[in-house]
């Protein structure tokens, strides 16, 4: 940009602002949310909000930056996060129909009296052409008093609403879809609804089309519902997050069925360095982890630390609404530790290898497979320490060159099992790892452990 080109900054200010103002210094800063509302911003704009000020309603600002010139939504002063209560809006925040866009560093709440369909923050595509470039990092949402229930109306239920909510109306296409969406290192707790959701209006169709979609380093607790779910997305990236007791305020009548972290309708979809824990078991499902309806491609969830899903590992879901061009899931490297109930729920007849991860348990011995006596999955040199037998058996997955330790007898199925572990076990038995960067050094070990194999075979 030229000089004459720079975007303008414009200050916002609960107490000494004024709407009559310019906005364009301290001095003569904006006072609402409305005047902020009113102005149509351009590329290169900034908008900072003063710390420790409070506003009221729902923040819906209009026009779009450039490539290299975002319009970007901050904070100045100092203090605490400038905080906007949405209220009971439809969103606290609302980027609708706009690209090139940064918020950074903004607390928000939606609180209402009745549950209801209601986010956070909220990027709503354009239906036509390509929204882009959007980036939501450092901000803090809680409190929204979101829908967690499943049983609703189309459009109203607990698919349809997030503490940050990214979707474009009707159905995307080629031509209609997002882009280069970036959703980091925020902190969502305490709300009704999902922490994080990505999608398309219209659910249940294997429609794939957002690219370069990226989830990294959110923290999210104590939920309503499912902590991170995307869908509709061409390779999307769900990296190092924490996700903490998905459904704590959901309910067995309302929820029913959810999962950690889960994909449906994307393709090869990367999940990694996740660590994730406590989520809970209504109805079914539970689990850490979940490939779900209309994925293709391969699936692979890799360097995750999982623990205290009263769920379990993972749930296999590949064959719901099965997308014709559906490959496998990929499990390694992974560290599961005292996950409840099993390693895996269902199976729908697509492959799953599941290598070089360490299932530790030292409460009881989980189930292999859940509902299916998981036919489809190959367990190949993985650690396995139960403190017992897995609950029913070893089932009819294969198993080949794993190891075996604790108390757990060895599955018939394996020739080649071993008992003499590769390397210590002790330290984690003794104390699980208070945090997924705990866990760096074991998911090298795991890695190296199958990379050595392979290299011999």
């Amino acid at each position: 940009m030229t000089a004459t080109e720079q975007g303008r900054i414009f200050y916002v200010d609960d107490c000494a602002g004024n709407d009559s103002f310019s906005g364009l210094s301290e001095k003569e800063a904006w006072l609402s949310l409305e005047r902020v509302n009113a102005e149509v911003f351009r590329s290169g704009d900034t908008i900072r909000l003063k710390k420790g000020g409070e506003w009221h309603g729902m923040l819906a600002p209009k026009g779009s930056g450039a490539p290299y010139a975002p319009v970007i939504l901050e904070s100045f002063g100092e203090g605490a996060m400038p905080a906007i209560h949405g209220d009971g809006s439809y969103a606290a925040i609302l980027l609708e129909g706009v690209s090139f866009w940064i918020v950074r560093g903004i607390r928000v709440t939606n609180r209402a009296q009745e549950r209801a369909v209601r986010q956070g923050i909220c990027i709503c595509a354009s239906p036509l052409g390509i929204t882009r470039d959007i980036v939501v990092e450092g901000c803090e949402i809680s409190d929204v008093t979101g829908e967690n229930r499943r049983n609703r109306d189309v459009y109203q239920s607990m698919y349809w609403n997030s503490g940050i909510y990214v979707t474009i109306p009707g159905r995307s296409c080629n031509e209609n879809r997002l882009h280069n969406i970036v959703i980091a290192n925020n902190y969502i707790h305490d709300v009704l609804t999902s922490g994080i959701r990505v999608n398309q209006q219209e659910d249940f169709i294997n429609d794939i089309h957002h690219t370069h979609v990226v989830v990294r380093g959110n923290r999210i607790e104590r939920i309503g519902s499912d902590s991170i779910i995307v869908a509709n997305c061409i390779s999307p990236l769900i990296d190092g997050n924490t996700c903490i007791d998905a459904g704590a305020l959901g309910s067995l009548e309302d929820t029913r069925l959810i999962a950690g972290i889960w994909v449906c309708a994307t393709s090869n979809a990367l999940i990694q360095r996740n660590e994730v824990a406590g989520t809970s078991l209504f109805e079914n499902d539970g689990t850490a982890f979940d490939t779900d309806w209309g994925t293709a491609g391969d699936t692979v969830f890799q360097y995750n630390y999982t623990h205290g899903n009263k769920g379990g590992f993972w749930l296999d879901c590949m064959g719901i609404n099965r997308n014709r061009d559906c490959g496998r899931t990929i499990l390694r490297y992974n560290i599961s530790i005292n996950d409840e109930r099993c390693l895996v729920q269902d199976d729908y007849g697509l492959p799953a290898e599941i290598y070089g991860n360490l299932f530790l348990n030292t409460k009881e011995g989980p189930a292999i497979c859940c509902h299916k006596e998981g036919e489809s999955h190959h367990f190949t040199e993985n650690i396995f320490h139960f403190v017992k037998s897995p609950r029913d058996g070893w089932q009819k997955s294969s198993f080949h060159k794993n190891w075996y330790s604790g108390g757990t007898e060895l599955p018939g199925q394996d020739s080649q099992a071993m008992t003499d572990l590769p390397f210590s076990l002790e330290e984690l038995t003794e104390h699980v790892p208070e945090s997924r960067e705990a866990c760096g050094g074991y998911w090298d070990r795991l890695a190296a452990l199958v990379e050595t194999k392979a290299s011999v075979n």
